[in-house]
Protein backbone atom coordinates (compact mmCIF):
# COMPACT_ATOMS: atom_id res chain seq x y z
CA UNK A 1 0.00 0.00 0.00
CA UNK A 2 1.19 3.36 -1.12
CA UNK A 3 1.12 6.05 1.32
CA UNK A 4 -0.69 9.51 0.26
CA UNK A 5 2.23 11.44 1.07
CA UNK A 6 4.90 8.98 -1.09
CA UNK A 7 1.57 9.60 -3.68
CA UNK A 8 2.13 13.44 -3.36
CA UNK A 9 5.85 12.94 -4.24
CA UNK A 10 4.70 10.39 -7.33
CA UNK A 11 2.00 12.83 -8.58
CA UNK A 12 4.51 16.08 -8.61
CA UNK A 13 6.89 13.83 -10.33
CA UNK A 14 4.69 13.10 -13.19
CA UNK A 15 3.74 16.86 -13.01
CA UNK A 16 7.28 18.02 -13.90
CA UNK A 17 7.32 14.90 -16.73
CA UNK A 18 4.22 16.35 -18.23
CA UNK A 19 4.96 20.32 -18.35
CA UNK A 20 8.43 19.98 -19.68
CA UNK A 21 7.09 17.35 -22.89
CA UNK A 22 6.81 19.35 -26.13
CA UNK A 23 3.85 18.33 -27.18
CA UNK A 24 1.30 17.41 -23.59
CA UNK A 25 0.98 21.18 -22.82
CA UNK A 26 0.42 22.04 -26.42
CA UNK A 27 -2.46 19.79 -26.84
CA UNK A 28 -3.95 19.93 -23.44
CA UNK A 29 -4.81 24.04 -23.90
CA UNK A 30 -8.09 24.56 -23.80
CA UNK A 31 -8.82 21.46 -22.36
CA UNK A 32 -9.33 22.56 -18.41
CA UNK A 33 -10.09 19.55 -16.11
CA UNK A 34 -9.77 18.55 -12.64
CA UNK A 35 -8.77 15.01 -12.52
CA UNK A 36 -9.22 12.80 -8.91
CA UNK A 37 -7.01 9.76 -8.19
CA UNK A 38 -8.52 7.69 -5.46
CA UNK A 39 -6.90 4.67 -3.86
CA UNK A 40 -9.84 3.46 -1.29
CA UNK A 41 -8.12 0.82 0.46
CA UNK A 42 -5.26 3.96 1.54
CA UNK A 43 -8.04 5.87 2.01
CA UNK A 44 -6.66 8.70 0.14
CA UNK A 45 -7.81 10.80 -2.71
CA UNK A 46 -5.52 13.39 -4.56
CA UNK A 47 -6.64 16.05 -7.16
CA UNK A 48 -4.65 16.74 -10.14
CA UNK A 49 -5.78 20.41 -12.50
CA UNK A 50 -4.77 20.53 -16.04
CA UNK A 51 -5.38 24.26 -17.05
CA UNK A 52 -3.85 26.32 -19.38
CA UNK A 53 -1.91 23.76 -20.54
CA UNK A 54 -0.02 23.15 -17.58
CA UNK A 55 -0.67 19.82 -15.01
CA UNK A 56 -0.38 20.96 -11.51
CA UNK A 57 -1.10 19.07 -8.07
CA UNK A 58 -3.62 20.41 -5.64
CA UNK A 59 -2.83 17.32 -3.09
CA UNK A 60 -6.09 16.42 -0.75
CA UNK A 61 -6.63 19.86 0.33
CA UNK A 62 -8.25 21.07 -2.54
CA UNK A 63 -10.72 18.15 -3.35
CA UNK A 64 -13.13 19.29 -5.39
CA UNK A 65 -17.09 17.89 -5.28
CA UNK A 66 -17.37 17.68 -9.07
CA UNK A 67 -14.59 16.30 -10.71
CA UNK A 68 -14.10 16.52 -14.91
CA UNK A 69 -12.34 12.55 -14.12
CA UNK A 70 -12.28 10.15 -11.63
CA UNK A 71 -9.17 7.55 -11.62
CA UNK A 72 -9.64 4.76 -8.65
CA UNK A 73 -7.85 1.72 -7.75
CA UNK A 74 -5.05 0.20 -5.82
CA UNK A 75 -2.54 2.56 -4.10
CA UNK A 76 -0.08 0.42 -6.20
CA UNK A 77 -1.38 0.42 -9.16
CA UNK A 78 -2.06 3.99 -9.48
CA UNK A 79 1.57 4.63 -8.51
CA UNK A 80 3.08 2.72 -10.83
CA UNK A 81 1.13 4.49 -13.38
CA UNK A 82 1.90 7.47 -12.52
CA UNK A 83 6.01 6.53 -12.46
CA UNK A 84 5.80 5.29 -16.10
CA UNK A 85 6.54 1.37 -14.52
CA UNK A 86 3.56 0.14 -16.26
CA UNK A 87 0.91 1.89 -18.88
CA UNK A 88 -3.02 2.43 -17.56
CA UNK A 89 -4.62 0.20 -20.68
CA UNK A 90 -3.75 -3.22 -19.12
CA UNK A 91 -5.73 -2.11 -15.38
CA UNK A 92 -8.39 -0.43 -17.57
CA UNK A 93 -9.28 -3.39 -19.63
CA UNK A 94 -8.48 -5.56 -16.92
CA UNK A 95 -11.04 -3.74 -14.94
CA UNK A 96 -8.70 -2.84 -11.85
CA UNK A 97 -8.26 0.70 -13.05
CA UNK A 98 -11.97 2.64 -13.03
CA UNK A 99 -12.13 5.55 -15.14
CA UNK A 100 -15.14 7.95 -15.03
CA UNK A 101 -15.19 10.65 -17.71
CA UNK A 102 -17.17 11.74 -20.48
CA UNK A 103 -16.68 10.35 -23.91
CA UNK A 104 -14.74 13.22 -25.11
CA UNK A 105 -12.27 13.09 -22.43
CA UNK A 106 -11.72 9.50 -22.68
CA UNK A 107 -10.22 9.85 -25.81
CA UNK A 108 -7.96 12.96 -24.75
CA UNK A 109 -6.79 10.13 -22.21
CA UNK A 110 -6.41 7.42 -24.82
CA UNK A 111 -3.92 10.02 -26.61
CA UNK A 112 -2.13 10.87 -23.22
CA UNK A 113 -2.07 7.30 -22.45
CA UNK A 114 -0.04 6.43 -26.22
CA UNK A 115 1.95 9.82 -25.80
CA UNK A 116 3.33 9.17 -22.23
CA UNK A 117 3.31 5.36 -21.96
CA UNK A 118 3.64 4.30 -25.66
CA UNK A 119 0.65 1.95 -25.05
Amino acid sequence: MVPGSEMDAVLEAFARRFNASPELPVMTTGWDRTILVRAREAGWTRTLRVQGGHLRTLGSEETPEGADIVLEGASDMLAAIFRGEISPTEPFLDGALMVRSSETDMMKLDVFTIMVWGA
